[in-house]
């Protein structure tokens, strides 16, 4: 690590792409006791709030062929609301566009060029709309807590 506080490649440490929400866990206990139609509403609360960054991750994302920008995607479970971008088969170097690579050359598999600087995408779209998708959350959750009487 450098003096800087930076890893190699410009990465930040602790710079990961989560919020985490004290009190989730026990609501989501407490849901599993209700219908499936609240359980639904617990996923498109997640889903909603994860589409705060798909949004805008969007203008951020480098196009070229623009596959990796139709490749991003939001998707929910009853645990959380997720950006993903990239697919094995499809666009498997959404990995290097957003973390970067240090070096590529290989002759075997005819690849050349230098090092891909990381391109945080998601992370940036996170961290500029980081209060809007906690107050986003906290909102949904609570009006949906309050509907069900779990708090």
């Amino acid at each position: 690590m450098a003096a800087n506080g930076r890893l190699p490649g410009g990465r930040q440490r602790g710079r990961g792409g989560q919020i985490e929400v004290q009190g989730v866990k026990i609501l989501q206990r407490r849901l599993k006791r209700m219908d499936d139609g609240t359980v639904k509403e617990l996923k498109r609360v997640y889903f909603l709030s994860a589409d705060i960054v798909r949004r805008n991750a969007e203008p951020r994302i480098p196009v070229r062929s623009g596959r990796l920008k139709g490749s991003l995607r939001t998707t929910a479970t009853t645990r959380g609301g997720y950006v993903r971008a990239g697919s094995k088969a499809r666009v498997p170097y959404a990995g290097p566009i957003h973390f970067g690579w240090p070096n590529r050359p290989n002759i075997n598999k005819e690849w050349f060029g230098g090092p891909i600087r990381p391109n945080p995408f998601l992370y940036s779209a996170l961290d500029a709309r980081r209060e809007e998708v906690i107050d986003a959350f906290y909102t949904r959750v609570t009006r949906l807590a309050r509907k069900n009487d779990l708090i």
